[in-house]
């Protein structure tokens, strides 16, 4: 009898053992989900661009979009710069029209409100010899 008992002893020793801690994932994958989600909203982005533009400001509120389109930075020295990268105004055709190759059809210029005008319209001719369809003036409300 001491072997039965000896084997009913380990057998409920065994269950013990395989029950352990139990950790439900489920409520903190939920949790961190509504952190992820709660960041992404609270969230700014801002694009910074490595000269500093000073705007001009307009009354018109119209808002286009600008995730697909070139963007072409004009300081008051004249620096040009596409999409965050300084362009040597002799480049900057070669460099638009590989853009325009690579199927962006839509080009903003944001030029500083001190900046020469010939600048800008030296970006806009560009543009329109490389195949841009659409050109936009940023500006500041």
């Amino acid at each position: 009898m001491s072997l039965l008992a000896r084997d009913g002893a380990a057998t409920r020793h065994r269950r013990r053992r395989n029950q352990g801690a139990v950790v439900e994932l489920t409520p903190l994958i939920d949790i961190v989900f509504q952190l992820l989600i709660f960041f992404l909203l609270t969230a700014t982005f801002q694009e910074n661009s490595s000269i500093d533009v000073d705007l001009a400001r307009a009354k018109n509120q119209q808002k286009s979009p600008t995730s697909e389109a070139v963007v072409v930075s004009i300081d008051s020295s004249g620096t040009i710069e596409v999409d965050e990268v300084i362009v040597d105004p002799g480049a900057l055709e070669s460099y638009l029209c590989s853009e325009s190759k690579g199927g962006r059809t839509t080009l903003h210029v944001r030029a500083d409100k001190d900046s020469r005008h010939e600048d800008l319209v030296q970006a806009m001719d560009v543009a329109k010899t490389c195949g841009f369809e659409k050109l936009g003036i940023l500006h500041q409300n």
